[in-house]
């Protein structure tokens, strides 16, 4: 197998990613048309009791395996590597059907516990399989990712979403106008977001026999002893159990949306439905008994969705610096280290402020441009939105601080900064939802990435030793967002009174754009420009190595 360099394999990652996002977003809007704001609060329910899941079972697994597999592939002990590769399918196989079990039978409590409702309940049996899936998949990634051989996992990403958009469309179209016999009792929204979940397991089918079909490294030996089963699975749990901790601290913003939106939601109909109605701007010709599902699926598919776009694309930007973060680190050059977080920081910022503030004054206007006519969606979405601006810029901003804290080997600090979040996430839920609605838990989740990221500067300024002098780019790229989303809003503004609405939020964003650049453009270019020191030459890191895990997607 063709052993591939740091910046092939991360460009081929970053497309693959990409690519997948794309998918995505085409799944994801026309979706939300077909099953509306309740059934996409019944797909968004099978979602709250998968992701935990996955996050404690899925996440870290390609991390576990990739690392050993690299470590002897290195040495040429490949009977070792495949020895990682049975030994890490074996647990895979039994944590996959532990996990698919426990969503089969907590489904019916999960149901009662966070909606009370059991309309969800076909799209959450749909989902289990998607659990042993996952965690078969995750193994193979990371055996070929130890190789350094990117193009399988590349593959096998766009080959999952490509599956997704195909058969989770038709498999909801399919069920909304024939549902089966079994799927009657739970009406039309619930039998469609069955279909959609369906199509999400049939996707995750597809990239496990994608990877499979590829072909195998031959199996060659050295002298090396080949280490026993039982010390194979020491080390890929010494990897797997905190990064398992990281990623379900990380999932728990959502569970806790799910665990108390519903709950608070069907409280505040029970009091006063007509209070609910005019606070979460919903439409009057929503029946009561679909009301709360409808308004929290319409945060969920259309806030959330559009909230996510922006840091999955800023992510990708701190994957070609990072490793050179912890080459520099290895060698023990803090400055160097620290030049390039602030690179990093910087161009993270440079993206994200501004399009935190234009979509903080273009809000309802790309909520109707990605899902045009659907018109009561968009006006329970638009303030929920709007809330989540602030966390937008937070949640980009933390995402490269986090995996810099990684690469300089404190992979524990997220986790703990994490906690303090998810508590403010929580209180907030429980205090401002009652007074704000949907706007509430949007605001809660803003404050809990804002203090995350806080923390998370202060421990990497610590662990790092360097100060970064970001606070004078930063506050001048805060003002060119600013003056940026000042633009766009008048353009937005002054355009709809003679162009179509799409026209009018294209010229806008394109107006606001220009401002942003105008307004960098005119600031010292040293301001922006990372000090980063010559770092001496060391053979490219390959997935797999303690390399701060910057090559995982």
């Amino acid at each position: 197998m063709k052993k591939q360099s740091f910046l092939t394999g991360s460009l081929l990652l970053t497309g693959s990613a990409l690519l997948a996002k794309l998918f995505g977003a085409a799944f994801k809007i026309p979706l939300t048309a077909l099953l509306g704001g309740t059934g996409m609060g019944y797909f968004s329910c099978a979602y709250g009791l998968f992701l935990p899941l996955y996050a404690v079972l899925v996440t870290g697994l390609s991390t576990a395996v990739a690392r050993p597999v690299a470590d002897f592939a290195g040495r040429g002990n490949m009977a070792s590597a495949r020895r990682v590769l049975t030994t890490a399918r074996r647990l895979a196989w039994g944590m996959g059907l532990t996990g698919m079990l426990a969503a089969s039978f907590l489904a019916a409590p999960f149901l009662r516990l966070t909606s009370g409702s059991m309309q969800a309940f076909p799209a959450v049996i749909a989902i289990a399989p998607s659990v042993l899936l996952c965690c078969l998949t995750a193994v193979e990634r990371g055996y070929y990712e130890g190789l350094c051989s990117m193009t399988p996992t590349a593959v096998s990403q766009a080959l999952e979403a490509f599956t997704k958009l195909v058969c989770g469309l038709v498999f909801c179209r399919m069920f909304m106008v024939s549902p089966p016999a079994w799927l009657l009792p739970f009406g039309t929204e619930g039998a469609g977001a069955c279909g959609a979940v369906l199509g999400v397991m049939l996707s995750t089918l597809a990239g496990y026999l994608c990877l499979l079909l590829c072909r195998r490294a031959p199996v060659t030996g050295t002298n090396e002893p080949i280490p026993s089963s039982r010390h194979i699975l020491r080390m890929l749990l010494s990897v797997l159990i905190p990064a398992a901790l990281g990623a379900l601290v990380t999932n728990l913003t959502s569970l806790i949306d799910l665990m108390t939106m519903l709950r608070q939601f069907s409280a505040l109909l029970s009091e006063d439905a007509d209070a609910f109605y005019q606070g979460a701007a919903l439409d009057s010709r929503i029946p009561r008994e679909d009301a709360a599902a409808f308004v929290y699926g319409s945060f969920m598919g259309l806030s959330v969705t559009v909230f996510n776009l922006v840091p999955s694309l800023t992510n990708m930007l701190a994957k070609g610096v990072l490793p050179c973060t912890a080459q520099a680190w290895s060698i023990g050059d803090r400055k160097a280290a620290a030049g390039y977080a602030r690179q990093v920081l910087l161009l993270t910022g440079l993206a994200a402020i501004p399009a935190g503030c234009g979509l903080l004054v273009l809000a309802e206007g790309v909520l109707r441009f990605l899902y045009a006519g659907q018109e009561a969606e968009i006006m329970a979405a638009t303030a929920g939105l709007q809330w989540l601006m602030p966390g937008l810029v937070f949640l980009c901003m933390t995402f490269p601080v986090f995996s810099l804290l990684q690469a300089m080997g404190r992979a524990d600090l997220p986790v703990k900064v994490m906690l303090p979040g998810l508590l403010v996430k929580l209180i907030g839920n429980l205090l401002l939802i009652p007074v704000m609605y949907t706007a509430g838990a949007a605001l809660a989740t803003s404050l809990c990435y804002g203090v995350i990221l806080m923390l998370s500067l202060v421990c990497l300024r610590k662990v790092s030793g360097e100060v970064l002098h970001i606070g004078k780019p930063v506050a001048v790229m805060t003002w060119g967002g600013i003056l940026c989303a000042a633009a766009a809003w008048c353009g937005y503004d002054r355009a709809t009174a003679f162009l179509p609405q799409r026209a009018a939020l294209l010229l806008a964003v394109l107006v606001g754009a220009l401002v942003y650049l105008i307004v960098i453009w005119g600031i010292r270019s040293d301001l922006f420009t990372a000090a980063v020191p010559q770092v001496r030459s060391v053979s490219p890191p390959c997935a797999g190595k303690d390399t701060g895990n910057a090559l995982h997607p």
